[in-house]
């Protein structure tokens, strides 16, 4: 059964399994041309993409789906998040939605891998679905992606949003992926 109390566990789940990824957490880091650039330093602590207190460090990887302040700064980060659900007669959840947007500035989308061009969102999104999707690596998170559109945020952002849709969630894994 999925319960209200798993919501956040699979969340924070899902977010330490994409804070693992170097090569996510360049795409996300270096807003260079080519943020795959073998001189520039490898992301050494990744638990940081993932921490949106500590104000020296701008999290890549957050838990909630807004902010009420305008980022101002041309950056790129994933919010992950459920968006919406449903409750049958004893408050199981049968209906549920996880978002997870991919949000890039707009003069950040095109890069290159030093061979070729490349679209940044999309590469951040083939890294999300290689690392939690279905055929993720890790056995204990596989989100069932069912779909995903393009997003106006504002003159200055455009995003990705990957969505997964889950219908009698507690016949799925313990994690309710």
């Amino acid at each position: 059964m999925t319960k209200l109390n798993n919501l956040s566990t699979n969340v924070v789940e899902v977010m330490l399994a994409l804070a693992e990824n170097q090569g996510l957490a360049r795409l996300l880091c270096y807003n260079q041309d080519n943020p795959f650039d073998e001189s520039l330093p490898d992301i050494n602590n990744m638990s940081e993409l993932i921490n949106p207190k500590d104000p020296e460090v701008e999290a890549k990887i957050l838990p909630y789906p807004f902010d009420p302040e305008a980022t101002v700064d041309d950056s790129s980060f994933i919010r992950i998040y459920y968006n919406q659900g449903e409750f049958d007669n004893s408050e199981v959840i049968q209906e549920m939605q996880l978002n997870i947007d991919i949000v890039v500035a707009k003069s950040l989308w095109l890069i290159n891998d030093g061979r070729r061009s490349l679209i940044r969102p999309y590469e951040i999104m083939d890294r999300v679905v290689d690392i939690v999707g279905r055929r993720s690596y890790n056995p204990n998170i596989k989100v069932n992606f069912t779909g995903w559109q393009h997003l106006a945020v504002n003159t200055k952002f455009d995003a990705i949003r990957l969505y997964s849709d889950y219908w009698n969630v507690e016949a799925d894994n313990h994690y309710g992926m």
